[in-house]
């Protein structure tokens, strides 16, 4: 019986991701694993009386742990979907105020501007996974850039570890008169700005 619950859960939790990726519904992941837990811990509940379920609890306490952690974020990286996205700008009005991914690896290709504002900004953030942002080539632009755990890697330099905080500017941002300002946050993974 607690492999059927189990089995159950992992069903519903693929079927919300399936609908959302799909666009049929509009749900968070926080809310999935939430709703998931729910279930679980109701299956424990009512399965109490038919003796020990390790398994089952095991499951409950990770997927219980793995919400917490999803609702603790301090961002709204746990938005979005799931998988792979590639994103290609070629103007600064295409671009939208923020960009956002639960799980994956999403890539914002801006190499096609040719024409930056005063201060063009550009908001991405990842729950789990990677963060590649490619900027235009002689471009000046600001980094802020937030990773829980994992690395971040600004035009070739590297620094990984846990509560990660960088920021960096091109020599020239402070006088130019067109730049770009990215905000990147990564719960756990990697977030990458390259000019290639």
């Amino acid at each position: 019986m607690p492999q059927i619950v189990g089995g159950g859960v992992l069903i519903f939790i693929g079927a919300l991701w399936l609908l959302e990726r799909i666009g049929t519904v509009d749900i968070s992941v926080t809310a999935v694993l939430a709703l998931a837990t729910m279930v679980t811990g109701v299956s424990l509940m009512l399965l109490a009386r038919h003796g020990s379920h390790t398994g089952l609890i095991v499951f409950g306490t990770v997927l219980g742990l793995v919400t917490l952690l999803t609702a603790a974020a301090p961002f709204e990286g746990f938005q979005g979907g799931v998988g792979d996205r590639t994103v290609q700008v070629s103007s600064v009005g295409e671009l939208k105020t923020d960009y956002n991914l639960a799980m994956g690896t999403m890539t914002i290709d801006l190499r096609e501007i040719d024409e930056l504002t005063a201060s063009t900004k550009v908001s991405a953030s990842v729950g789990m996974g990677e963060l590649v942002i490619r900027v235009p080539r002689g471009a000046d632009f600001s980094v802020d850039a937030e990773v829980g755990a994992g690395e971040i890697e600004i035009l070739g330099r590297l620094i990984n570890g846990v509560g990660l905080d960088e920021t960096y500017e091109t020599p020239g941002f402070d006088d130019s008169p067109a730049t770009l300002v990215l905000e990147l946050q990564a719960f756990t993974g990697r977030v990458e700005v390259s000019d290639g």
